[in-house]
């Protein structure tokens, strides 16, 4: 047999033989140190845990590809502010930014959508509270997944008067008509109108919501359509790039803003309609701060591969004799750098094991505490693709954390191991990695937890705020009326009046009311004039308007500072008549006296008869956080206008809201019994208490106090496990040092103070260098954070402390072993 040898004699082996043997080693190396096998695999295991969690939110939401057919094709239609260098993406648009662009953009295929809404379904014997989405013509064409059986909607049907049909999801379609396909042509009882089925989708297809129904948008110039109340979707046509497309329709924006029949009065300078890529106009709200908590998982793991460089250092420096040993008889440096870091890999695959499997567990964990808020087309989950890049992150983890300590120990001086045996070679010259290191995750740790502090001082401002009613024993539900058979204001009123009136009469019932939307909630943001005081201005600004029945602020607690509450007389006949809050009446009125003053709604003239207190609500306005006091008007349900119940209710399902005496309990089936009574065909769905409204509203704030608190607080174990292993290893190797020192007379205080020394300045290095870097990092937060300033200093000075608290802790305990020290042993041992 022939074999291929070095020039040296050896027989050449095959790499992946070598490999093995060097994993076999490794693997036997690591059974010998358990403690340390196992707290490196336990820290790996905890970060990439982290960071598979994340990224598996990162990678539904981000990474993945929206499911339609050539994706890079796909567009959204979107108004952009330029201003003072920033952008402010806005991609809801008005009825005549999707005609112009539609019908002036030839280069795209255009579309349109209205957000999705609750509708009542009724049919085969099913009463149902069903998601229902309006689209334009082509909308599933331009999609590129046309509906499986049937067709969707054609020109003549997307105009007002045009027929009633409906496309119906795959999941509505089995649940409902268990996949008969005789639907197609079958009438369905919809928002109280027969609609006829035209079309169902197939089982794959994925809006960004879970739908159920589809009905014709029939897009319009004026009443939804004067408001930014759709969203445009474009697909490139064939042969054309998105260069020409993106021109066609930046040359229409100038068209669009300077229009007078825009509905919208805007300095056009600095505005422009542009296409952007669907996946990034479905995520904008969302990116920035997915990508910021995939940072901090990122800074975590850093934080993990610089301990368990640490640690690898400060084993290599205790195996210094064996290598030197190795190198002495003929053991090539390469080859000790190669086993050292298959050593690494071996450990990081092992980190990457445990890592996935408390990954299955975060994943769950992140989902319950708000993240599938995030998701659109993908599930949030544990798929291949995260497992690759976990696996990916393990290989790079272990060069980053291997590679250094492994070059370090192959530059070993093996005269001077082998004659001091090992004493002294991790002196200062070969400390200072180590120490760096220390200070680096101290600085890195910081950062964390002052995000951490950041987001739980923003969620404790939330909760902390005063609702400005009381919130106990509510019980809240919503029906849709946008609903066929009640189209009028008097409908409308008659189904409140006969309901509420069965809803009073359940045992335990204290008072109940009905409103078009409640407290932690978005008004409805609608057109208000001031007909006099001193800020009189005729001119109708957009303001909150809530309409309510008789009883409402009773019900709710919500104090009547002045004038009366809206009454039973106030009626349709009656003079018409408003409420204004305390901060509405403050901004317009000297000296907040409103009563009797005059404000305007759909041009008619109202008398303020009462002014009520502040309430907490989800500001529509701006950009005043998860929740704000706006100023409001609340007008009778009875006096409003049979076109704004029409308008209104396209968008707003009004709530019943009931106050007990007693435990909610069964109090759901009775209150649907109770409006059944009178509306056989009106399910109530979102049974929800006050308490669910306001932790629904700051779900994110939760979720992101949450997440950043635990990753805050694995930074701080993680730098407190490397203050304590730098500590640990520096006594064990300066321990005749210590025993000389107090032989000669050093007290125990003192040496118990040399040890600790060096832990305590390197956290303070670490905290004045995590300084800078946190006041970079908040700049990047100030979206997440109300109530505090970014920069507050209470938030930095108590993660300091915390942190510099922490690692005098983690110096003085393995300092401890100093006390149990006998120098004379200690010499003689020497």
């Amino acid at each position: 047999m022939r074999n291929n040898r070095y020039p040296d004699g050896g027989i050449l082996r095959p790499i992946d033989m070598i490999l093995w043997s060097d994993c076999r080693f490794a693997i036997r190396q690591l059974r010998k140190s358990p403690g340390f096998t196992l707290t490196v695999l336990a820290t790996l295991g905890l970060c990439i845990g982290a960071n598979t969690a994340i990224y598996s939110v990162l990678d539904a939401v981000l990474l993945r590809a929206v499911p339609y057919p050539q994706p890079e094709r796909l567009a959204v239609v979107a108004s952009v502010q330029l201003s003072n260098g920033k952008q402010e993406l806005d991609t809801s648009q008005a009825g005549m930014q999707f005609e112009t662009v539609r019908d002036g953009a030839r280069a795209i295929d255009v579309a349109a959508w209205a957000p999705y809404n609750g509708a009542n379904f009724a049919g085969l014997g099913h009463l149902e509270y069903v998601q229902q989405q309006r689209v334009s013509t082509g909308y599933f064409r331009v999609l590129g997944v046309p509906p499986q059986y049937g067709r969707e909607f054609a020109p003549a049907e997307d105009v007002a008067g045009g027929a009633a049909v409906a496309v119906l999801s795959y999941d509505f379609w089995q649940r409902i008509f268990h996949g008969d396909a005789g639907a197609l042509g079958r009438a369905i009882n919809l928002r109280g109108e027969p609609y006829t089925v035209i079309g169902i989708m197939p089982r794959q297809f994925r809006s960004d919501a879970p739908i159920d129904v589809w009905t014709p948008l029939r897009p319009s110039r004026t009443g939804e359509g004067s408001g930014n109340n759709y969203g445009v979707i474009a697909r490139l046509r064939p042969g054309v790039n998105w260069a020409e497309a993106s021109e066609q329709v930046k040359a229409l924006s100038r068209g669009i803003f300077e229009s007078p029949a825009f509905p919208y009065s805007r300095n056009t300078i600095g505005f422009e309609e542009r296409l952007i890529p669907l996946q990034k106009g479905f995520t904008d709200d969302s990116r920035t701060e997915l990508l910021l908590t995939w940072g901090a998982v990122l800074v975590v793991l850093l934080i993990g591969c610089v301990n368990i460089a640490g640690l690898l250092l400060a084993r290599s420096a205790a195996r210094s004799r064996e290598i030197a040993t190795r190198l002495a008889l003929g053991g090539g440096r390469g080859a000790i750098v190669r086993q050292l870091l298959v050593e690494s890999l071996v450990l990081a695959l092992g980190g990457c094991i445990v890592g996935v499997g408390l990954g299955l567990f975060a994943i769950r964990w992140l989902k319950q505490l708000g993240a599938d808020r995030f998701e659109l087309w993908h599930p949030i989950a544990l798929d291949a693709r995260v497992l690759a890049a976990m696996f990916a992150i393990a290989v790079v983890t272990s060069v980053l954390f291997g590679l250094a300590p492994a070059v370090s120990t192959s530059r070993l001086d093996i005269r001077a191991v082998l004659v001091e045996g090992g004493r002294g070679v991790a002196g200062t010259r070969r400390r200072w990695p180590r120490h760096a290191l220390v200070a680096a995750e101290v600085a890195l740790s910081l950062v964390l937890l002052v995000g951490a502090g950041l987001m739980v001082r923003t969620l404790a401002y939330l909760n902390g705020l005063n609702p400005g009613f009381d919130p106990h024993n509510v019980i809240t539900a919503q029906a849709s009326l946008q609903d066929a058979r009640y189209q009028t204001a008097k409908a409308v009123s008659r189904l409140y009046a006969g309901s509420l009136a069965q809803i009073r009469r359940i045992p335990g019932v204290d008072s109940a009311a009905v409103a078009l939307t409640l407290p932690y909630e978005r008004p409805l943001n609608y057109g208000v004039g001031v007909l006099d005081g001193t800020m009189a201005d005729k001119r109708s600004w957009s303001r909150e308007v809530v309409y309510v029945t008789p009883g409402y602020f009773e019900t709710m607690r919500i104090p009547i500072l002045q004038g009366n509450a809206i009454r039973d007389a106030d009626t349709a006949e009656s003079a018409k008549v408003a409420m204004v809050s305390q901060s509405f009446a403050r901004k317009f009125f000297v000296n907040g006296d409103a009563v009797g003053h005059h404000v305007s709604l759909d041009r008619i003239p109202r008398e303020i008869i009462g002014i009520v207190g502040d309430v907490e609500q989800h500001s529509g306005l701006g950009d005043f956080g998860p929740l704000s006091i706006d100023p409001t008007v609340y007008v009778p349900v009875t006096q409003v206008s049979d076109g704004f119940v029409q308008v209104i209710h396209t968008w707003f399902p009004p709530k019943w809201v009931v106050r007990t005496n007693r435990p909610i309990g069964n109090l759901t089936a009775q209150l649907q019994n109770a409006v059944a009574s009178v509306d056989p065909l009106l399910p109530l769905a979102k049974f929800r208490t006050i308490d669910q409204l306001q932790t629904g509203i700051t779900s994110g704030q939760r979720y992101h106090a949450a997440l950043f608190s635990i990753l805050g607080g694995l930074a701080l174990l993680l730098a407190a496990i490397g203050l304590y292993g730098l500590i640990s290893q520096s006594i064990t190797e300066r321990t005749h040092e210590l025993g000389v020192r107090m032989a000669l007379g050093a007290t125990v205080p003192q040496a118990v103070a040399a040890m600790v020394r060096p832990g305590v300045l390197l956290a303070a290095i670490g905290v004045a260098a995590g300084y800078v870097l946190s006041r970079i990092a908040v700049k990047w937060m100030e979206h997440m954070v109300w109530g505090v300033r970014p920069t507050d200093p209470m938030t930095f000075v108590g993660a300091a402390a915390i942190l510099l608290l922490v690692a005098v802790v983690a110096s003085l305990v393995p300092a401890r072993r100093i006390l149990r020290l006998d120098p004379a042993e200690t010499l003689r041992d020497q």
